[in-house]
């Protein structure tokens, strides 16, 4: 049997402080965390060239979950007096973490503006439960702690990284782009590369990042769809690796803008 519940969405606030957003009890039958759903919207209009570029995170006094940091789609804005926004669709980030049935831990969920907004984006997190233990292992997810500036050149960026301790297995990528001042019929197409000397060989880890188009002038609109979110990846890597990302910017951007990259993982 598995059942959902939510932290209801509150806002974040126009900074880029961590924010709670609440805590959530653990139902006494449920033995596992299946995954967990965050939806988050803006507070009000979205102001021109400013995109919503946001983190989730869960933590726990009393479970043994950490790290479990997610970057989710981004909001894009327009540019002009009038443009149109889009939610991209709700992602599901699996976890299998094994709970104590009879138990009634509390999970605490967590919001965060990678850049600074004038509208206050809200953010809400759901939790599919199962009385269950889990058949998989629990997976784990960690990301560049700060974003880093695209550039306007057709070439590649070095970004952030980030070290990963007790890791076994590569599950997932993940990488998010942020447009800055948008012009009418531009694009933003790049890729993402995940680099490592602590990965089992030396196979290349390049994903596309989900690529965005602007209209017209008169409603200069970028609209995102859905997130850069990679599985079965299962690459091996030594039990502390250090992760570095690469932004390859493929063509020219009218402005600068910002990207972050994350990764999941299972420590046996």
């Amino acid at each position: 049997m598995t059942s959902w519940d939510i932290i209801t969405p509150t806002s974040i606030g126009t900074g880029v402080a961590k924010t709670s957003l609440g805590t959530i009890t653990k139902p006494e039958e449920v033995q596992s965390l299946i995954e967990f759903v965050p939806y988050y919207a803006p507070a009000g209009a979205v102001t021109a060239g400013e995109s919503m570029l946001l983190e989730t995170a869960l933590e726990s006094n009393s479970v043994n979950l950490l790290p479990k940091r997610i970057i989710n789609p981004v909001i894009q804005a327009g540019l002009g007096a009038t443009f149109a926004t889009m939610i991209p669709m709700l992602e599901a980030w699996n976890c299998n973490t094994p709970l104590t049935a009879g138990a009634t831990p509390q999970i605490q969920a967590f919001g965060q503006s990678q850049i600074a907004n004038t509208v206050a984006p809200s953010m809400g997190v759901a939790f599919h439960w199962s009385n269950s233990r889990p058949t998989n292992p629990e997976v784990f997810y960690q990301k560049s702690d700060n974003e880093t500036a695209t550039g306007t050149a057709a070439t590649t960026v070095s970004g952030g990284s980030f070290t990963i301790n007790d890791g076994k297995m590569l599950k997932s990528v993940f990488g998010a782009v942020s447009s800055g001042t948008v012009t009418a019929s531009s694009s933003i197409l790049c890729s993402m590369q995940f680099n490592s000397n602590d990965f089992d060989n030396s196979q290349a880890i390049e994903v596309p990042i989900q690529p965005n188009s602007v209209g017209l002038a008169g409603l200069t609109s970028a609209l995102n769809v859905k997130g850069s979110y990679y599985k079965n990846v299962n690459m091996g890597m030594k039990a502390t690796a250090t992760i570095s990302t690469v932004l390859r910017v493929s063509e020219a951007l009218p402005a600068s803008g910002s990207f972050l990259g994350g990764v999941g993982y299972t420590k046996i």
